[in-house]
């Protein structure tokens, strides 16, 4: 990718990482080694969209979510700062755009949400 979207990566993090408790997730933290998590992970969101079943990666990324010590609301917050970072870089970011962010994302949420919430994340 290209440094603009770099740009908007590192801008999630600034967005994202206002909250104190995710932030205190983060410290020591690489955040560009982190960008380049989060690229992978959205690829594995939105597979998950248009496939509509998870991945084995999806699978893996909601153990090590659940072993960080991520908790369920803690999403909420992370599509929060992705719709704002959205709207940020979009000039012509509107609801319908808003809309179509959530739906694309809200199925691959809802199953790490749906994985964090059980005892052994690879049930």
């Amino acid at each position: 990718m290209d440094d603009s979207a770099d740009e908007f990566f590192r801008a999630f993090y600034d967005n994202f990482l206002v909250d104190a408790q995710i932030a205190a997730l983060f410290t020591d933290t690489d955040i560009e080694r982190q960008v380049g998590m989060l690229k992978r992970s959205l690829f594995q969101l939105v597979s998950y969209y248009v496939v509509g079943e998870p991945t084995a990666e999806l699978d893996r990324l909601a153990l090590v979510h659940k072993n960080q010590g991520v908790e369920i609301m803690m999403f909420d917050v992370w599509m929060q700062a992705l719709l704002d970072t959205a709207a940020q870089f979009d000039a012509d970011f509107d609801e319908t755009t808003r809309l179509a962010w959530c739906w694309a994302f809200a199925p691959g949420i809802a199953y790490m949400r749906l994985k964090l919430g059980k005892a052994d994340a690879s049930d």
